[in-house]
């Protein structure tokens, strides 16, 4: 069996993150822009219920830190809301909305380094604490034991990573940007997000080790 790269590792563990997409999503998400504009606040509401928890997926892993990342995520989408006139009708809301969060992140950390924190606490919210992981239920104990193991692990290894390598391993492998997508992004020639990206991959590879090699 082929050893697997530790990039698809870092994957397979964002597997069950909903990724909201596609044609009939964006016509949506026009309709209730164009809403909030006219002063429609139930509108906004929806859109923050359709991607708040993309946005804490996002903001978690570049700050690593759940209490840092609820309290950015919702100053993400005070911004949103406060400066939603500005988003042309070209523009994806949800790719505006990552653009937001991220230069957000980059601005936090830029101001305050990183805590230890654990990563396998559970989430906090409104209505109490939840797990992190959601279990496979097709899976038998032994591959469920494993693959929060392999979890545990990855999420570990991200945080691990310095800021810079952290924001391009999380924007390319868990949200499927393209390398000049993140040079724009980040500000930055294309050729040092493929330098991190590379450089992530090594320290992501001696980190996970085992796991990169597990089916």
């Amino acid at each position: 069996m082929e050893p697997r790269q530790p990039a698809s590792v870092v994957q397979d563990e964002d597997q069950a993150m909903d990724r909201p997409g596609g044609k009939s999503v964006e016509l949506v998400d026009v309709d209730l822009v164009q809403r909030t504009k006219s002063g429609d606040i139930g509108a906004f509401e929806e859109l923050f219920n359709r991607y708040q928890r993309r946005v804490y997926n996002i903001v978690y892993r570049l700050v690593p830190d759940e209490n840092d990342a609820a309290d950015l995520t919702q100053e993400v989408f005070v911004r949103v809301y406060d400066s939603i006139s500005t988003l042309r009708a070209e523009q994806a809301f949800f790719t505006w909305v990552r653009t937001v969060a991220v230069n957000l992140c980059r601005d936090f950390l830029r101001r305050r380094p990183p805590r230890a924190e654990s990563l396998d606490a559970n989430v906090r919210t409104d209505d109490g604490e939840v797990e992190r992981d959601v279990a496979d239920p097709s899976a038998g104990p032994e591959r469920m034991l494993l693959r929060e193991d392999r979890q545990r692990a990855v999420r570990r290894a991200v945080a691990s990573l310095s800021d810079d390598h952290r924001t391009v391993v999380v924007l390319h492998h868990l949200e499927g940007m393209d390398v000049q997508e993140i040079a724009k992004q980040v500000g930055c020639a294309v050729g040092t997000v493929k330098s991190r990206l590379a450089r992530a991959r090594d320290e992501l590879r001696r980190k996970l080790g085992p796991w990169v090699d597990a089916p």
